[in-house]
């Protein structure tokens, strides 16, 4: 992970040329610290509700996003559990519905970044 110092660094270049971190992720590990506190309080025979799903999905996307935005590139999944492909493109369809993207236009970024 980013020092202190290397994320300033990227903010700055990143704003110099116009754009700006997606995130702040100092607040976002908050988030997910919030959390996992808030998933280990649960009883183990009780399923973990939507929104708290939704809440720790929300802040690992932002986070890896920044890490993502400043030049860290590592994969998103670990490497000891596989990811299915089915589980990858019903999650990645999900969050491009929810944010109104179709494929097309994430197709375009894609080429358009280099992403």
């Amino acid at each position: 992970m980013s020092s202190p110092d290397d994320m300033d660094a990227a903010r700055r270049e990143i704003e110099a040329q116009g754009g700006e971190l997606i995130a702040d992720v100092t607040e976002e590990a908050a988030e997910l610290r919030a959390f996992a506190e808030q998933v280990a309080g649960l009883p183990r025979d009780v399923p973990i509700p939507p929104e708290v799903i939704q809440r720790g999905l929300s802040a690992l996307v932002r986070h890896y996003s920044v890490q993502y935005q400043i030049g860290e590139r590592w994969p998103p999944f670990a490497s000891g559990r596989p990811m299915p492909a089915t589980a990858a493109m019903i999650m990645a369809t999900a969050m491009l519905r929810a944010v109104n993207v179709e494929t097309f236009e994430l197709g375009m970024w894609q080429a358009w970044s280099g992403g």
